[in-house]
């Protein structure tokens, strides 16, 4: 069925006033992932000062609450300690996006981090990764180390452990046990991101373009077929519903060309490490983001805590969500009197989807996109960056010239032949 816009808040999030700068420090990377957006290895590590430049920039023209620091993979950078030092020193939040192999029996550099000022951490893991000493494992076996990395984060404190995993038709029947293991990690897993893989055709009907002059695409998404690139955000939604009463989105970004497309899905569950009771409406999320900037001058994403005072179920007044909420906590109350004292936590799913090319070569991104890097001095989307590092600009998509035609469906429509409605009248110049 899938969820409805009109249940949901918008992020209000624009390319000037956006809670996160995504910060780029290497493209090396200790490892492998299917769909990875970034070719290993063609730049290596970035400079301390030209890093210093692009944190500036991102802090000037992005207005950014936090800094998602990624690569590659950012904790190899000799340098990482002083980035996220001097990210702290600017008052902005530093994230760390990792696939944890570096902190693996490696708890000191964990203290080390929080000391540098690190709010936290979102872990990479999936089955699709070459992870040394993990290779070959299912999903269900990655559990062990989501666990290991999720208890030794909570074990330190005062940090954030998100976990992603990228979404494949061949996993998408396990994403209901990733949610299941989190819900049951409530008090130390802060959210799940859910990304749908996507990659670009060589043989779609497209040819490729850019500067003008037509490329052979070489970009680490590039396969020979689409096989697999149609998971939506809907897919994973619907998975995740047909198994959780409880869950229901509450926030949504859409798409820049096509408007019935969610790219990226929110929601904000609710329980505790028994029971989980529900997900937070619209409403709720759209004071969280308007409070955060009356308060600090910007919106907000990743939160430090994610703890819940009792105090908040008044929320209830007029959030549907939270009503739904305080009344299935309160019938669990008054059969275990002593949950009444045990802390209430909240934990995100974020679903997004990626870019997608639409019938008409244009490609379709999320709107007011959060994941915005900084190129020679300019903004561009992360996913797409190699298109800038390869070709120097954005690469376009023209559909295949048909024979005895100009492209498209093979002829061009005469101007005398354009389509009038009744009543409507062609005016000369």
């Amino acid at each position: 069925m899938g969820p409805t816009k009109r249940n949901m808040y918008r992020f209000p999030w624009s390319g000037n006033d956006n809670p996160i700068g995504w910060l780029e420090v290497t493209d090396k990377c200790n490892t492998y992932c299917r769909g990875c957006y970034r070719i290993n290895g063609m730049q290596g590590h970035k400079t301390l000062e030209q890093i210093k430049e692009e944190i500036d920039l991102l802090a000037k023209w992005r207005n950014c609450d936090n800094i998602s620091i990624a690569g590659g993979e950012p904790l190899i950078h000799p340098e990482i300690m002083e980035i996220i030092a001097y990210i702290k020193s600017l008052k902005m939040k530093p994230l760390i996006l990792t696939n944890g192999i570096k902190l693996e029996n490696n708890r000191p550099m964990v203290e080390e981090l929080k000391r540098a000022g690190a709010i936290g951490f979102t872990f990479h893991i999936d089955s699709e990764q070459q992870r040394p000493h993990w290779k070959g494992k299912t999903e269900t076996e990655l559990f062990e180390l989501r666990q290991y990395y999720a208890d030794m984060v909570h074990d330190v404190g005062g940090m954030t452990a998100f976990f992603g995993m990228t979404v494949y038709p061949g996993n998408l029947d396990f994403v209901p046990e990733m949610v299941k293991w989190a819900n049951k990690n409530i008090d130390r897993v802060h959210g799940l991101v859910m990304i749908g893989y996507r990659n670009a055709s060589m043989n779609s009907g497209y040819d490729y373009y850019a500067n003008g002059e037509k490329i052979t695409l070489e970009t680490s998404y590039v396969f020979e077929d689409t096989e697999e690139s149609y998971l939506t955000s809907s897919d994973v939604y619907d998975k995740i519903k047909e198994h959780f009463p409880h869950y229901e989105t509450s926030a949504y970004m859409g798409g820049t060309n096509a408007i019935d497309k969610m790219t990226w899905l929110v929601s904000a569950q609710l329980g505790n490490r028994h029971q989980m009771y529900g997900s937070v409406g619209a409403k709720v999320m759209e004071l969280f983001q308007m409070f955060h900037h009356l308060q600090h001058g910007t919106y907000v994403i990743y939160s430090p805590s994610n703890k819940i005072p009792k105090i908040a179920m008044f929320l209830g007044l007029f959030d549907k969500g939270v009503r739904q909420f305080n009344g299935k906590f309160l019938k669990d109350v008054l059969r275990h009197p002593l949950r009444l004292f045990q802390p209430i936590y909240v934990q995100s799913i974020g679903i997004i989807q990626g870019p997608d090319l639409m019938e008409d070569g244009r490609v379709d991104m999320c709107e007011s996109c959060p994941d915005m890097t900084v190129w020679d001095g300019k903004l561009v989307h992360s996913c797409r960056m190699d298109e800038w590092r390869l070709y120097g600009g954005y690469v376009v998509a023209q559909r295949k010239v048909a024979e005895g035609g100009a492209g498209g469906n093979g002829h061009l429509i005469a101007p005398d032949a354009i389509p009038v409605g009744e009543g409507d009248t062609i005016h000369p110049n």
